[in-house]
């Protein structure tokens, strides 16, 4: 095909004579040509055609993709707020253990309740009972004599 183009026009040609025989082989030859340009075109228009519609898919691809990261990042955000809640908890907890008895504390109280021994307290009414029943008794040796 090179060496189609880079023929030499015949002599006569260059003087403005008319076509020699030989041109029959150039036409056709540019006939070749011109198919092979046209088919070459026609891949061209197919090959753009196919690469618009890959960055279309691409495109929407992406759209797809953002919108997914963009719910993670909200799940993302909801799991951290959640998270800070609960630590806020636990250490609200900590610190109202740390206000709770100790089982050493509860030991010496439970000493001292055995000790006192409450359960031989006597109530208001048993004193005042108690007392009514001291004056009564002294009175009524009282009223003997």
């Amino acid at each position: 095909m090179v060496d189609i183009l880079q023929k030499k026009p015949p002599a006569d040609a260059k003087r403005g004579m008319a076509p020699m025989p030989e041109t029959a082989p150039l036409a056709e030859d540019m006939t070749r040509l011109t198919a092979r340009l046209k088919i070459t075109e026609e891949r061209y228009s197919e090959l753009r055609k196919k690469l618009l519609l890959i960055e279309q898919n691409m495109l929407s691809h992406h759209k797809k993709e953002m919108n997914e990261i963009k719910l993670l990042n909200s799940d993302i955000t909801e799991i951290n707020s959640r998270i800070n809640l609960i630590e806020d908890r636990i250490l609200m907890i900590v610190k109202e253990l740390k206000l709770a008895a100790k089982r050493e504390d509860i030991a010496v109280m439970k000493k001292y309740v055995e000790l006192w021994n409450p359960m031989r307290f006597a109530t208001k009414e048993q004193v005042e009972n108690i007392v009514r029943e001291a004056l009564g008794k002294e009175k009524e040796p009282a009223k003997k004599e």
